[in-house]
């Protein structure tokens, strides 16, 4: 479960950082810099200050999905046998860190308790990773497959601009 911290208030530059590692996590720290107007050792302890408080969680890479034969991608909606317990979400966490082909998973208002997000190289891989969903946890009693047949926008920069006026 995600819970909100009071942080420090995000000034100019720190959102252009932001911005600029969400765009392209490689670029070097000299074209960081040079970018927002700041010396190297400012750049480090800019960078420094947003990993400590936890604004950047982690640098990664984002592969192409198709190219390594996961060409299947599917939303699924699942309903607890006893609506959001306790026991259930617990024996949910420990079933999605089983199961790699779990991208994302949320716990949503609305008929569905949860939505996953998986991927999976096909309809047999499907069929194989529904039937090891159905026997590997307890929780959800009831699970609707939406197979995503084209993707029109697909990302993970969050909408900084949306911070502009906190400074």
């Amino acid at each position: 479960m995600t819970t909100r911290s009071v942080a420090p208030q995000l000034d100019d530059i720190d959102r252009s950082l932001l911005h600029l590692l969400q765009e392209d996590a490689d670029r070097s720290h000299a074209e960081l810099a040079a970018s927002v107007g700041l010396s190297a050792a400012g750049m480090h302890k800019r960078l420094k200050h947003l990993r400590q408080n936890g604004y950047v969680k982690k640098v990664t890479a984002i592969l192409d999905r198709s190219k390594l034969g996961l060409d299947l991608m599917c939303f699924l909606k699942a309903t607890f046998r006893s609506n959001l317990q306790p026991e259930n979400l617990a024996d949910l966490q420990r079933c999605i860190r089983e199961l790699p082909e779990i991208l994302e998973c949320y716990t949503v208002t609305g008929t569905s308790d949860a939505i996953l997000k998986i991927a999976v190289t096909d309809h047999v891989a499907l069929r194989d990773f529904l039937h090891r969903l159905s026997t590997q946890q307890q929780a959800i009693e009831r699970v609707e497959t939406c197979i995503v047949l084209e993707e029109f926008k697909e990302g993970t920069e969050l909408p900084l601009g949306l911070l502009a006026g906190q400074a």
